[in-house]
């Protein structure tokens, strides 16, 4: 197709996306001329070739494995903080309380954050960034320019929390004491040559995590929440496998919890489609080649939904997932290959934590009909951020 950006090729074919995925680390540039204004021109999500491949390689042990259990006590603690600010016969958005929860979490155990004043200061500098992005600048680099007032409003929130973690790195460099948070684990990571990340570097990754995983999870969770109400069969299946007193590492590996989950992001992928750019002339088949001039776009919606993958692709069954795995190239709401989201460990771990706690403790409702997706910024997410009403606590 012919868009403002010049010719876009768009697959939803599985083997084309196997061919996209498995390609070597050079051969796609990103497309990162509209976000790297959002991001930083540091961030993960923008570089690629070698210096993306060393950035994954030392960004990815704090998001993951041990590591990322350890955070699970605190995500615990703070789903319960969440849930105890519902009363019963109240109504409340879920994408609120799941932001809330999310953003919690990002101060905790990204930044390591523990005293309230502190925390509160955080909350209020992340809450005004994530707002201020302007959605239409995202797609429209031109008004990336202070004359144009919500970009202005955003680089003045931008600036201000390049402040707070300016000073917050620098205090940890003068205290030089072992934490386990994201930020001391940043700052104490090494690239193979010995050397450490800038404060340039540590800051545009950690708003990469804050831009690209806060609002990607507590939409995932508030459509999980919205699915679950429209289905009691499947909410009442996955209470049985929630009765026993599972929490942690354990939580995270049960099966049906894992299907919900994965089920409500192939119908609702938050993150619409994945773009590259191949450097030099790319093969997705024998008949069809992109070139430089192209932007090649995976487009999840078609793929998620072809009906030769997933039978009745509109239909709500988790089950899907227990009776087939589905290959990297088939399911993919995270994207793939060697730009597959970084944080995608970290941001199920904790989707599965909250939702848990959630069922275990309460009993939810929708009020009216459910949310159409839209588009917010990068993301699709529920319009009215899923009205619910509380009928019972325990």
């Amino acid at each position: 197709m012919r868009a403002v950006q010049g010719d876009i090729v768009i697959t939803t074919d599985p083997e084309h996306v196997r061919r996209i995925f498995s390609a070597d680390s050079d051969t796609f540039r990103t497309f990162s001329a509209s976000l790297r204004g959002l991001f930083g021109r540091q961030s993960v999500l923008l570089t690629w070739g070698p210096t993306h491949k060393r950035q994954r390689k030392l960004l990815s042990p704090p998001l993951s494995g041990a590591r990322l259990r350890a955070f699970g006590d605190t995500m615990q603690q703070l789903a319960d903080r969440q849930v105890d600010t519902l009363q019963v016969g109240r109504t409340f958005r879920a994408l609120d309380l799941s932001t809330a929860f999310t953003l919690d979490v990002i101060v905790h155990t990204v930044f390591g954050v523990t005293g309230e004043a502190e925390a509160a200061e955080l909350r209020g500098l992340l809450t005004t960034l994530v707002h201020g992005l302007p959605p239409l600048a995202i797609f429209a680099p031109p008004l990336q320019q202070p004359w144009f007032p919500p970009w202005r409003r955003f680089l003045a929130s931008r600036a201000a929390f390049d402040r707070w973690v300016t000073d917050k790195i620098a205090a940890r460099r003068r205290a030089a004491s072992a934490s386990a948070d994201v930020l001391s684990l940043l700052l104490d990571a090494r690239y193979d040559d010995g050397s450490a990340m800038t404060d340039e570097e540590i800051r545009d990754q950690l708003v990469t995590l804050l831009l690209a995983g806060h609002e990607t999870t507590s939409i995932a969770l508030s459509l999980c929440m919205s699915r679950l109400a429209r289905h009691p069969a499947v909410r009442a299946r996955l209470l049985d496998e929630l009765a026993s007193p599972t929490a942690g590492a354990e939580l995270a590996r049960l099966p049906y919890l894992s299907a919900v989950i994965d089920e409500t992001l192939r119908i609702d992928p938050i993150v619409s489609d994945v773009a590259r750019i191949p450097n030099s002339d790319f093969a997705l088949d024998d008949q069809h080649t992109v070139t430089p001039r192209q932007l090649l776009l995976v487009m999840m919606e078609g793929l998620h939904h072809d009906p030769a993958l997933y039978p009745s692709p509109e239909t709500f069954r988790p089950e899907r997932f227990l009776e087939r795995k589905f290959t990297p190239f088939e399911y993919a709401p995270f994207g793939g290959g060697v730009r597959r989201c970084i944080g995608a460990a970290f941001s199920d771990y904790e989707t599965k934590i909250m939702l848990a706690t959630l069922l275990r403790r309460s009993s939810l409702s929708l009020v009216g009909k459910p949310d159409r997706r839209v588009r917010r910024n990068i993301t699709m997410g529920p319009e009215h951020g899923v009205l619910m009403r509380v009928d019972s606590l325990r």
